[in-house]
């Protein structure tokens, strides 16, 4: 028998990496926000999570923006139905370390000082995620 997850993270890719920054001295206060989106194809057992993140500081003095891409695989698609929790709350769970890692290591490389984001539960962009799967062949 073999010995392996319902859902697998297979890895991701960052798309597009802007990041703009002005004369106006940085606030330590930031605006982080999310917009997820997911692709189920049944055929090829895949997820596909496309996470944008966008943040901001207060007194506008930067703006970054990330597009990652991340791939699942999942097994048993007759209980496809038992796996949207894995889907909608553990995809992005588990994507967030490499954004968080890839942040820090864009704004350091930059001449910025880095922006390390905290370690966040990902729960709340379950709904919104769920909103925006879609299934395609």
């Amino acid at each position: 028998m073999k010995d392996y997850s319902k859902f697998q993270f297979k890895g991701f890719k960052i798309i597009r990496s802007v990041i703009e920054r002005n004369e106006n001295e940085p606030s330590k206060n930031i605006t982080l926000g999310f917009s997820p989106k997911g692709y189920i194809n049944k055929e090829k057992s895949n997820f596909q999570l496309h996470l944008d993140v966008k943040i901001e500081d207060k007194n506008k003095a930067f703006n970054l923006e990330i597009i990652a891409v991340a791939d699942y695989s999942f097994a048993n698609k007759e209980g496809l139905d038992n796996l949207n929790s894995f889907f909608y709350v553990n995809a992005p769970a588990l994507l967030f370390p490499y954004i968080r890692a890839y942040i820090s290591t864009l704004t350091n490389l930059s001449g910025f000082d880095p922006i390390n984001l905290p370690t966040l539960n990902m729960t709340s962009l379950g709904d919104d995620l769920r909103k925006n799967t879609t299934e395609v062949k």
